[in-house]
């Protein structure tokens, strides 16, 4: 290859590397909320398998489904003409040479057991570079559906009395761009996972919206559906996986956390005080899966 061509390549491949970062910093500057969702994996998709930099990338290009071009032939999709693919940061594996040094246990010609160190080369996997790789939004494709992922989600019965009070109404929903919603018009909280830390979120939206009017969607809303969600859990002795927790807290900032203290006790207080451990286990609401997808706030 003339040297000028591969100069020419290299330089597209540092511009569209130097691209993907710059959208990163803007991720953390102006989207903390896609930051956040970002730390989360949802339902088999090949993005699952990213890291969390190229999931960020994916969720700054406005989609929840990236794939690349044969990824979406083989579940029956084709992207669209004129469709223009955005870049994600592949690692390049090569094995190299490694020396290594080994002892080991001799008996010389005196009897006496001496020790000899040798020194051998092996090959080890390494990363020794990164290459941009095209991916296709799902919005970009059209052919067939892609199968979904049904569920059934069993709420513990100490909260049916919350619930009825509050009169609300539960769904799960294929997953799409969040993991719950919860809708202070319609009185809706919609899942799109099993994990009971989703569930109590958006349940702390509902108690929050019944007990402060929750208006608009914003920074303070999240943190004090989390933070309550998680002190709830802790009180309840449910297990729920506090690193995800915290750092959800982070992206969207503690400083809100700390100026919403109150709102937190009051939501826990009111939880706290309807439920009971009573038949936990046994005693459960089924919620049926349904499929609907209307905006909603309070995403999770």
């Amino acid at each position: 290859m003339p040297v000028h061509q591969n100069s020419a390549q290299n330089s597209v491949k540092e511009t569209k590397i130097r691209n993907a970062i710059e959208t990163i910093l803007k991720a953390f500057e102006n989207n903390p909320e896609k930051v956040a969702l970002a730390i989360f994996k949802g339902n088999g998709k090949p993005s699952d398998r990213w890291s969390f930099f190229n999931r960020i990338l994916m969720l700054m290009n406005d989609t929840t489904d990236a794939r690349g071009f044969k990824q979406w032939q083989k579940v029956g999709r084709r992207v669209k003409k004129g469709a223009k693919a955005f870049y994600i940061i592949a690692p390049v594996r090569k094995k190299v040479p490694v020396k290594v040094k080994e002892t080991k246990e001799i008996m010389n010609e005196n009897g006496e057991v001496e020790i000899i160190e040798t020194e051998k080369t092996i090959f080890v996997e390494k990363i020794v570079s990164f290459k941009p790789l095209p991916v296709f939004r799902y919005e970009d494709t059209e052919g067939d559906p892609l199968p979904q992922k049904d569920f059934n989600f069993e709420i513990p019965y100490e909260f049916n009395g919350i619930i009825e009070e509050l009169s609300l109404k539960i769904e799960t929903i294929p997953f799409t761009y969040c993991y719950g919603s919860y809708s202070p018009h319609a009185k809706v909280i919609k899942l799109a996972s099993p994990e009971l830390i989703v569930f109590l979120h958006e349940l702390c939206h509902a108690v929050d919206d019944y007990l402060h009017n929750l208006e608009g969607d914003n920074k303070t809303h999240e943190v004090v559906a989390e933070f309550s969600a998680c002190v709830i859990a802790y009180l309840m002795g449910y297990k729920i996986p506090l690193g995800n927790v915290k750092e959800y807290i982070e992206y969207y900032g503690f400083k809100e956390l700390f100026k919403a203290l109150t709102r937190v006790e009051r939501i826990v207080n009111f939880v706290i005080d309807r439920t009971t451990r009573t038949d936990r286990v046994t005693r459960a609401t089924k919620v049926e899966y349904l499929k609907q997808d209307p905006m909603h706030v309070g995403v999770y």
